[in-house]
Formats: C-alpha cells, structure tokens, sequence
C-alpha cells in the first residue's frame, strides 16, 4: 500500500512540476491581425536567446506559436500582425508594431521608444532573417523623413543630433555624455519642449 501512495503522490508531483515548467515558457499575449480588428488575448511561446524563460525579440519576429487557455495552440506569422503586446517574466510589456503604418519599410516590426512633436525615435526589426537587433531611426515628427538611421554603416546619432540641436548648447552638453536609451530619451524630450 505504502508503494502505491507513494507512487501515485511520486506522479502527482512529476506531472505538477512539469505543468509549471512548461507554463513558464508562455508569456501572455494580447495581438491583432491585419484582417481583423479583435483584439486576441492568449499566451505566446517565447524563443529566447539563452532560456525559452527569459523574453528575447525572437519570439515576435519568428513564426509565433499561441496557445489558448484551452491548450489549443496555432501558429501566427509576423507578417499577419498589426499590433503585439508581450508581458515578459519580469512584467516589462513589449509592444510592437506593423511597420508599414510607422515607416517607409512593409516587412518588419517596429517599437515605439519615443513620439514627439518633432521627433520620434523607433527601433524597427525585420521579418524573418536571423537579424534579431534592432535599427535605430529617428523621424522628423512633422514630415515623416527619416533624419538618421543607426546601423553598420552610420553607427552613431550623436553627430547627426549634434547638427540638429546646434542652437541649444544644453543639449550639446547632454548629448556628449549620453551613454543610454534613457539618456537620449530625456534629450528627445527636452528637444520638444524648448521647440514646441
């Protein structure tokens, strides 16, 4: 008797455990399609760079695999998403967006780091390919050109901006010592304000 107890509380556990594990690779989802307008709300397998546990921007730019909260699971294709909102382990969300509404490009996806009146800043990812970093653009806010594109070939903003925010000595200082997203982020803002 004492075998089977222990033997059933042994598969009990095992079963249990697994479920955990197998639930820390989803992350809750929530995305709209092109074709539709519904919002989904699911949960999305993550692809992650070191451990499928830890969220990594390959889990939106590869075909995506959902799972309903009936275990159904359907794979979705990046290039069919209109918006898609991940919250990761740490709940940190990450949204991303079609880029065709954002930018001149049509196969990618872009996230929002800053809009302004005169400036925005997106990191746009490609579909498909094995490119998982992110290139930095920053768009003149009132006719939509791309004023600087970060990348191999022009690795750096700080000169471009440097020409940019040449009236304000301020900002030339600040952009010297950026070292961060944050940093320029706050030199974004402060643009914006002393323009208007």
């Amino acid at each position: 008797m004492k075998k089977i107890i222990f033997l059933l509380l042994f598969v009990c556990f095992s079963f249990s455990f697994s479920q955990n594990k197998d639930d820390k690779r989803y992350f809750p989802v929530e995305y709209i399609l092109k074709t539709s307008s519904d919002t989904i709300k699911t949960k999305i397998r993550n692809v992650g760079k070191f451990s499928n546990t830890k969220y990594y921007v390959a889990t939106v730019l590869l075909k995506m695999k959902m799972r309903d909260s009936s275990g159904a699971e359907t794979w979705v294709e990046p290039k069919d998403v209109e918006y898609i909102k991940i919250t990761d382990e740490n709940n940190t969300t990450h949204e991303y967006y079609a880029s065709a509404g954002k930018m001149v490009f049509d196969n990618g996806f872009v996230e929002i780091l800053y809009e302004g009146k005169n400036m925005n800043w997106y990191r746009f990812f490609p579909h498909g390919g094995l490119k998982f970093v992110g290139t930095d653009f920053l768009i003149d806010g009132r006719n939509r050109k791309i004023i600087n594109e970060s990348g191999f070939f022009n690795p750096s903003l700080k000169n471009s901006l440097k020409v940019r925010f040449a009236a304000y000595p301020d900002l030339l200082a600040m952009i010297d010592s950026w070292k961060t997203d944050d940093d320029l982020l706050k030199i974004l803002e402060l643009y914006d304000k002393k323009v208007g």
